[in-house]
């Protein structure tokens, strides 16, 4: 079986990874936006804020991929010109640098929506944040460290220039560490939420639903435990060919923060599904009606039923929309918009909890 590490050119696996889950981003964080402009009546929130961002983060990652991948990043460093080796190098540390906040940040956006949604606790707040922050902090070492390991941090880049450079295990295990705390948080918040989105005043099907979105950051771990699987690997080959296998950790982080923005986006959608569902029955109403005006010129005895049945189906239309109006408010209106009693907890967001219309 072939193994990606038989692919000469893992750049071009890169490039085509990286641009199309950031077009996919586009579409999703444009979906979600539009969402919060045309259904909520408050607009854009801080979630929404710090989603976009996040996408500009990723924009500028792969931007930055892009340049280092052209002077040759992901090929053997033997098959490379001298001089693009070290303009290879030189835009690997700075990809590098942005790299490590692709799939950090993504976390701020998922407490941000989390506390939109349940609408927590001081305490449990602090406890999110300071979760959320320290991994910043250690995402913050990292990229220091990419760019300090070597002195003068030319030396790291380019061999003619003359300097040290401390081991390669230092970077290792830093990245090692930053990258199993930050599989650890997503497994957190993708598990933490979802007791108490199932026993929130909902339908069943919208609680399931927000859930398993939410739940997608075991993806973004799945990835964080198989990058951590392979960095020995990685790191061991960066020794002696520092160009080549880079590049596929860099997609795996940026696989891991793109699964996080999807999942975090995908509850905001709620209401343009809702109103989707609605224009179709809206259409299929109109034709039925149609048919039953039709109906009633061919012959007066079917008047009764046709009316009937255009009250039962009034009725389902109404009984929708009064659906609806329960619960756009989640995750659609700010929290100033749920009501639960004067308990301060994430508890007030369950039960006999009512949302404003």
């Amino acid at each position: 079986m072939e193994t990606i590490w038989q692919n000469e050119d893992l750049g071009a696996v890169t490039m085509k990874g990286y641009w199309s889950m950031f077009s996919i981003l586009i579409v999703v964080v444009g979906i979600r936006i539009y969402c919060r402009v045309a259904f909520s009546r408050h607009g854009v929130g801080a979630d929404d804020w710090l989603t976009i961002l996040c996408l500009v983060v990723n924009l500028i990652d792969c931007v930055f991929a892009t340049i280092a991948i052209s002077y040759g990043l992901g090929k053997h460093i033997n098959s490379l010109d001298p001089a693009d080796a070290t303009l290879a190098g030189k835009w690997t540390v700075i990809c590098a640098v942005v790299h490590v906040w692709v799939f950090s940040l993504p976390k701020f956006a998922i407490v941000a929506i989390l506390k939109r949604i349940l609408d927590f606790e001081m305490k449990t707040g602090i406890l999110f944040w300071g979760l959320c922050i320290t991994s910043q902090l250690c995402v913050l070492t990292t990229s220091v460290w990419w760019v300090w390991q070597c002195s003068p941090p030319a030396h790291g880049w380019d061999r003619s220039v003359e300097g040290t450079c401390a081991p390669v295990s230092v970077l290792q295990n830093i990245g090692y560490f930053t990258s199993a705390y930050s599989a650890f948080l997503d497994m957190f918040f993708a598990l933490y939420p979802v007791p108490f989105i199932m026993k929130m005043n909902l339908p069943l099907k919208t609680r399931i639903s927000i859930s398993l979105a939410m739940s997608l950051s075991m993806l973004a771990c799945a990835m964080s435990v198989y990058k951590l699987a392979i960095f020995q690997q990685v790191f061991s080959m960066r020794t002696s060919d520092p160009t080549y296998a880079i590049p596929y950790l860099f997609l795996l982080g940026f696989a891991e923060g793109f699964v996080l923005l999807v999942g975090s986006s995908l509850p905001t959608m709620g209401p343009l599904f809702r109103a989707a569902k609605r224009k179709i029955s809206t259409v299929l109403s109109s034709s039925d009606d149609s048919t039953s005006s039709h109906t009633r010129n061919s012959g007066g005895h079917s008047d009764a039923s046709s009316k009937r049945w255009k009250i039962s189906k009034r009725a389902r239309l109404e009984d929708h929309q009064r659906t609806l109006d329960s619960i756009d408010a989640m995750p659609l209106h700010p929290l100033e918009a749920v009501t639960c009693g004067g308990n301060n907890s994430i508890p007030k967001t369950v039960g006999t909890c009512q949302f404003g219309p």
